[in-house]
C-alpha cells in the first residue's frame, strides 16, 4: 500500500511541478519531465541540523528513464546543461539528481 501511495504522490509532484528536460548519455538522449530545485535543504547526518546548500537538484521517476542515472551522464533544464554529479534514489520510485552545472566552452 505504502509504494503505491509514494508512487502516485511521485506522479502528481511531477505532473503538476515538473518541467520539461533532456537527459544524455554517450550521444543518446532522452526527453523526460522533472522537478527542478535550485537550492536543497539537506539534514547534518551527525547533529540532525539542517543544513542550506546551493546544491541545485532535480526529482525525476525512476520509470521516465530508460536508464538509472549515474554520475558523470548530463541533464538540460530550462535551457542549462548540468552534469549529474550523485545519483541517488528517493526510497520510493523516483531519482534524486545533485546536479552540477557543466562548463561553459
Amino acid at each position: 500500500m505504502l509504494p503505491d501511495l509514494a508512487n502516485r504522490a511521485l506522479t502528481a509532484v511531477i505532473w503538476v511541478m515538473g518541467e520539461p528536460i533532456t537527459y544524455r548519455r554517450r550521444g543518446e538522449q532522452w526527453p523526460a519531465r522533472g522537478v527542478y530545485q535550485a537550492s536543497y535543504v539537506a539534514l547534518d547526518q551527525d547533529t540532525g541540523v539542517q543544513v542550506r546548500s546551493t546544491q541545485p537538484v532535480l526529482l525525476v521517476k525512476r520509470t521516465d528513464l530508460p536508464v538509472s542515472p549515474q554520475q558523470g551522464d548530463e541533464v538540460e533544464v530550462r535551457g542549462k546543461a548540468w552534469h549529474v554529479r550523485d545519483p541517488q534514489p528517493d526510497g520510493h520510485d523516483g531519482w534524486l539528481l545533485m546536479l552540477h552545472r557543466k562548463d561553459r566552452r
